[in-house]
């Protein structure tokens, strides 16, 4: 048998799925996430799951990874000693940014600082302009000294972002065949390899993030890799980009930016799956784990995406799946400001200690041990009874730093917990949708990680949803959608021209020159034809707009006809996003973008049970749970009971190894043929 392991580490568990390429079979596991080693998890889950299963680690034929690895390097600030070299005049352009400020109206507000300090940025007097034309030289002996003040710093890394790069590469290559003879262990990122792009400060701020997180990420996949193929693995290890589609280990070494949302861009796979499968091809989808909570929209089966994010107020210029993250997880801290107002989060009690019901030292209230007082979470079935809960200690210490300070009873301090991080996840959500021209009513909410369905229900009905969904494996979702997702590189090259007046000719031969590209790619990680694809598109904007929208063309080549239709198109996506159009205005194209996907063979999904039942399912127990102001007698049911057809009228709770659903009195839980339970 051939196996396919999907790995996502959180910030508390790290997820681990199993299907079997035949039939579909899936098995799941979750284990404790090793912060200060996170390949520890990663490869403690492959062990656990291949114990239990009992296969042999020669059956895994394909491995995948979504890694926090960058994500977490990024947030706190923990990258190696790194360095900028830019063109002389130009490295204060990290630290000047755009004229926008963090918060409108707040004076206190300060821009993060960049990650290299302004000592540590070099300059090196050569020029290349716009057009491309070199006007000044490079002068080696100017670079052997800056090699040398490198040497006296104990530079790790160093980001290279020369002006006009993306236009005339040759001066940053230049700058990396002499580095690499005089210092060959020294990581280098060059602007021109990881985003040949306009804009200098996104293009820099990118470069420099890339190169802050390499060093780490290089000894973290270079350290998981060994010990894969010392356990014999045959699978070479895939990462998981941000853009939804997987690269090779190798690749994501060399240009660790592309995973900064590594992990949740497979829980919107998980969504877009769900999507093809059942009538809702309109889903906002919420990914509640330990630490933080992950929210994307879907239309029409298809995700949203954006060549443009920020990691703590820095800006991240690659293509990928838009998620927007808040500090809203299972671990939020609840605290009372100097206000005297109840606050949860950003702050989290992560893995260690973790949430006081854990039992491993946590001493702050979080969102878990309000849920856990309020009787919503099993205390003796988390991870399938492998881990008790302390709900004793919970209320011990929710009474002394949330109820009696704010003068109310210990269940009702756990339920204003509930209610602030609900209130906080549905103004993240609302970023998203609302903020982006979407009706929340037209879209049902699709409810996954750890702690998804526990709030989902209360969620859906403050954003005005209909439904919510929750898939078979909810608190594993991202792993399961790692392993649906295809092989994907994304290229790029400025061309800034008038619409009108374009130069059809160069605009097509730059199209076949990115093909190209993509097509050889591919076809060293083994890729056909048959099993390639290209999607070609254009960033347009109406002239003297700072940013664009990127519209997709039909075909990699274009004419003057698929011209007319582009503009067409932009016209109707201005106005959907912004509320107006132009229709008299000037066109001007800024770039054209390539994606390469190589297709891997569908994977087959196994469907629930089809079984009916004489006399329904039998609850397994039953539990005093908190609703509104009271607890109220609640039926337990064990997900693995239900079959296709299965209606459970709440109040009820669904148990199962990953996660735990709950279903609100009056409210009505339907299980689908693939398994998903559809909540009225």
């Amino acid at each position: 048998m051939r196996y396919r392991i999907g790995v996502d580490t959180g910030g508390t568990f790290t997820d681990v799925a199993l299907v079997e390429e035949e039939t579909g079979k899936t098995a799941i596991t979750k284990v404790p996430s090793t912060p200060d080693n996170p390949s520890l998890a990663v490869l403690n889950g492959v062990k656990q799951i291949v114990s239990e299963t009992g296969i042999a680690f020669a059956d895994l034929s394909f491995f995948i990874h979504g890694s926090t690895v960058a994500t977490n390097t990024l947030l706190e600030q923990k990258g190696a000693n790194t360095a900028l070299l830019t063109t002389k005049g130009f490295k204060d352009v990290l630290q000047i940014g755009r004229q926008t400020r963090p918060k409108l109206y707040d004076f206190r507000a300060r821009k993060a600082e960049p990650y290299v300090p302004r000592n540590l940025r070099f300059e090196l007097d050569e020029r290349i302009d716009a057009n491309g034309k070199i006007l000044k030289d490079i002068d080696e002996n100017e670079l052997l000294q800056i090699v040398e003040m490198l040497k006296k710093e104990n530079i790790d890394s160093l980001a290279v972002c020369l002006i006009n790069s993306y236009v005339n590469p040759v001066h940053e290559k230049q700058v990396k065949l002499i580095l690499h003879e005089h210092v060959p262990d020294l990581a280098v990122t060059l602007s021109c390899e990881v985003l040949p792009e306009f804009k200098e400060y996104e293009r820099t701020s990118t470069v420099v993030a890339n190169a802050y997180v390499l060093p780490k990420m290089r000894y973290y996949l270079n350290h998981l890799k060994t010990h894969l193929k010392e356990m014999e693995v045959p699978s070479d290890l895939y990462i998981m980009q941000s853009n939804g589609g997987i690269i090779s280990a190798d690749t994501a070494i060399e240009t660790p930016v592309r995973t900064v949302l590594s992990g949740p861009a497979g829980g919107v796979l998980a969504g877009q799956m769900v999507a093809r499968n059942t009538p809702f091809k309109n889903l906002i989808t919420i990914d509640m784990g330990g630490t933080s909570l992950d929210t994307a929209l879907i239309e029409n089966g298809e995700p949203q995406y954006t060549t443009m994010s920020e990691i703590d107020g820095r800006p991240i210029k690659v293509p990928m799946v838009e998620i927007h993250t808040i500090g809203s997880g299972g671990g939020s801290i609840a605290w009372i400001d100097v206000g005297g107002a109840l606050r949860v989060g950003p702050h989290s009690a992560g893995a260690t200690p973790g949430p006081i019901c854990y039992g491993k030292g946590g001493k702050e209230p979080t969102v878990s041990d309000a849920n856990a007082i309020l009787g919503r979470l099993n205390p003796n079935a988390i991870l399938g009874g492998k881990m008790k809960m302390d709900v004793q200690a919970a209320r011990q210490i929710m009474k002394e730093k949330i109820a009696d300070p704010l003068g109310m009873t210990v269940e009702e301090a756990a339920e204003g917990i509930l209610r602030v991080v609900n209130a906080n996840m549905v103004r993240g959500i609302r970023v998203i949708s609302i903020e982006k021209g979407h009706d929340v009513r037209d879209f049902t909410l699709m409810a996954f990680g750890g702690a998804g369905p526990l709030h989902a229900v209360d969620i859906a009905e403050e954003l005005g949803c209909q439904k919510v969904i929750v898939p078979p494996h909810p608190g594993i979702a991202c792993s399961m959608g790692m392993l649906m997702a295809d092989v994907r590189h994304d290229y790029v090259r400025t061309y800034t021209s008038p619409l009108s007046t374009v130069n059809v000719d160069k605009l097509n031969s730059l199209l076949s020159n990115l093909a190209s590209e993509a097509r050889e790619e591919l076809k060293k990680e083994g890729f056909t034809d048959q099993n390639t694809e290209l999607r070609a598109s254009l960033d347009l904007r109406y002239l003297r707009q700072a940013y664009e929208i990127n519209v997709p063309l039909r075909d990699v080549r274009v004419c003057k006809e698929n011209l007319n239709q582009v503009a067409e198109m932009f016209h109707q996506l201005h106005e959907k996003i912004y509320g107006f159009n132009r229709r008299s205005e000037e066109l001007e194209l800024i770039n054209v973008r390539m994606i390469g996907v190589g297709k891997i063979q569908e994977m087959k999904t196994g469907n629930t049970k089809e079984m009916t039942a004489k006399k329904g399912v039998q609850p397994i127990g039953k539990r005093r749970v908190y609703f509104r102001h009271d607890f109220v007698d609640t039926p337990i049911y064990n997900r693995s009971d239900l079959f296709n057809g299965t209606v459970i009228t709440g109040p009820a709770i669904i148990e199962q190894l990953d996660s735990t659903i709950l279903v609100h009195p009056r409210k009505e839980a339907v299980v689908d043929a693939h398994g998903n339970i559809v909540i009225h």
